[in-house]
């Protein structure tokens, strides 16, 4: 192999792999070509990390994969190219690339919230007028209050932030092309100034103001990649500077998890700055080949399909897991790997066959011709993970905006040392994030993830209510409780007396009847209070998990008090609260139950 140095990259030249390609947005009519599947096959590994956060709820993938940076950092790469094409018209055509897809979204939400008896006017400073977001999302639209009407607007804060970076983009990008390092400093030290009370903002937009603050530098880092001044630094000391923000970055994760308890990198500002920065860098600088991917078809051809539709998937994924919650949970499952793989293919099912349906709108939306299975386009050829032979000038239909007056001083290293530096790079990164994951699901040897003063605090609970529940036999509303309960047709919470104390959540069951429900993933304990509703009749009560009777209370009649039960349901994928008479015609009382979750 023959030694070269590192080139050094003047403003107005950019390596052949730091160009992005020409995006369909920007050519109407006109499909995608020339499509980077290095950038794509990350796109898609970040929003399938997303998905999988979602539905599961693992914790630990936030730290050892911290997609939400990684999706900023390309979108930024992305606008930067575009901005460069189209001018200030970019933006525009970026509105248009994702608003569609949301007011499609947005009209069968707020449909079904009215029709299932959305009546409570949004509490937000507009009252009624707060649904002028689901029109322009520069705040999260708002939902109704049933119990699953959350899953339809917990993720809409990624599109807001998106929007909101991408109308600020004509004026980050002019800043960040004068003066890129102090750009650069001054959005990393941002999230840190709000996390310390610094620098506050309040008000009406107080938390878009924070989301924008926390991912603004890794936006930044893809104008950087864009404009090709990553590969203008030195490997060594890119290498070592990533180094120091992922320790940083890692260490002050490590230290709230600790005081808290809590590893979810989306709750821990600044440290999720700093640690997405030094995941989102060594991305975009370290590139292996990619030979591999053509080759297996299928592989390549779902990357592409994801990328497609990656706004509809976002979107929709959220409510197909609620739904698929509730489809799956009368199918008897044992084991971990079997819950898990069937709760990630009822999803997936879900998401391909809302794709099919409404996926076609981002095709309109790209002014592309509507499809329910995108074409393939061609992608870019592979590049290797080292230094380019040689910079490729940027073709005079492709202007530079401005340029970038950065001088960084060119240190000679063969080929193979600047290889070995990102190599180390990434191993450094890729040890400290496999080792957040570890801590974060206490495996780590040795290793705590809670301080004793917090172990309270680091359960979580589900209340039974909010959960998808199947019922069989029969069961009444919740209400005081009285001989001859009017039947329902499934249990809702209510307010409750029995023997003179309110339980303000309950749930009447007549026996014989059994409420099947699926816990989320982590619960070992399911609390309640049982008593009987009715005079003269007895009742039984029995808690089944996954097929196996973990509790039984014996007869029981109204002259027996209500009883606190504490049942440990060891990470069960369904749970049975099954109730029985010898009489008949009697009502059983679930008084506030509730799953109890590891944090």
């Amino acid at each position: 192999m023959t030694s070269s140095t590192e080139p050094t990259v003047t403003a107005a030249v950019v390596p052949a792999e730091d160009r992005p390609a020409v995006a369909a947005e920007d050519r109407p009519g006109v499909a995608a070509e020339g499509r980077d599947r290095y950038l794509d096959l990350w796109r898609a590994a970040a929003l399938v990390r997303v998905v999988t956060y979602h539905v599961l709820g693992w914790i630990w993938l936030t730290v050892l994969f911290p997609a939400m940076g990684l999706m900023f950092a390309l979108a930024g790469s992305l606008m930067a190219g575009s901005l460069d094409r189209a001018g200030h018209r970019a933006v525009g055509r970026r509105l248009r690339r994702l608003l569609p897809p949301l007011w499609g979204f947005g009209a069968v939400t707020v449909t079904l919230l009215l029709v299932t008896g959305w009546r409570t006017e949004p509490e937000a400073r507009l009252g009624w007028g707060e649904l002028a977001w689901w029109v322009f999302p520069a705040r999260t639209p708002p939902v109704g209050d049933q119990p699953w009407a959350w899953a339809y607007n917990v993720v809409l804060w990624y599109i807001v932030t998106y929007l909101w970076l991408v109308l600020l983009s004509p004026v980050l990008l002019a800043a960040f092309r004068r003066w890129p390092w102090q750009s650069l400093a001054l959005a990393v030290a941002l999230p840190i100034a709000f996390r310390f009370d610094v620098v506050t903002v309040g008000g009406y937009f107080n938390e878009q103001a924070t989301n924008v603050s926390t991912y603004l530098a890794c936006w930044l880092l893809g104008f950087a990649h864009h404009d090709g001044l990553l590969r203008r630094i030195p490997a060594r000391r890119y290498a070592l500077a990533v180094a120091a923000l992922a320790v940083t970055g890692a260490a002050w994760v490590l230290v709230v998890g600790w005081s808290t308890g809590n590893y979810d990198l989306n709750r821990i500002a600044g440290g999720n700055t700093l640690w997405s920065m030094a995941f989102v860098a060594t991305v975009l600088r370290f590139r292996p080949r990619l030979d591999w991917l053509a080759r297996i078809r299928p592989l390549d051809r779902l990357v592409e399909l994801l990328n497609a539709r990656a706004v509809t998937i976002y979107l929709w994924h959220l409510p197909a897991g609620v739904l698929a919650g509730a489809l799956i949970a009368p199918v008897a499952v044992s084991g971990w790997v079997q819950t898990v793989a069937l709760r990630l293919a009822a999803v997936w099912l879900l998401v391909a066959v809302v794709v099919a349906l409404v996926g076609w709108i981002e095709d309109l939306a790209a002014r592309r011709r509507p499809a329910v299975i995108p074409p393939s386009v061609r992608p870019r050829p592979a590049v290797g993970a080292g230094p380019p032979a040689g910079p490729a000038v940027r073709p005079a239909a492709v202007p530079v905006v401005a340029a970038v007056p950065v001088a960084v001083a060119a240190v000679p290293l063969t080929a193979g040392a600047a290889r070995r530096w990102h190599r180390a790079m990434t191993a450094t990164v890729a040890v400290i994030a496999v080792g957040l994951g570890f801590v974060a699901l206490n495996l780590w040897p040795g290793v705590t993830t809670r301080s004793p003063a917090q172990v309270a605090r680091a359960e979580v609970t589900y209340r039974l209510s909010d959960l998808p529940i199947l019922v069989e036999g029969s069961a009444v509303d919740g209400g005081t409780a009285r001989r001859s309960p009017p039947p329902a047709a499934g249990p809702s919470p209510g307010s409750v007396t029995v023997h003179g104390q309110v339980y303000p959540r309950a749930v009447l069951t007549a026996a014989p009847s059994r409420l099947r429900v699926q816990p989320p993933l982590g619960c070992e304990r399911l609390r309640a209070v049982i008593d009987v509703g009715d005079d003269d009749v007895e009742v039984v009560f029995a808690v089944r998990a996954d097929d196996v009777t973990v509790f039984e209370s014996g007869v029981r009649s109204r002259a027996d008090s209500a009883e606190q039960i504490d049942v440990q349901i060891p990470r069960a994928s369904f749970v049975d609260l099954v109730t029985s008479s010898p009489s008949g015609g009697a009502v059983g009382v679930w008084a506030d139950p509730q799953f109890v979750c590891a944090a």
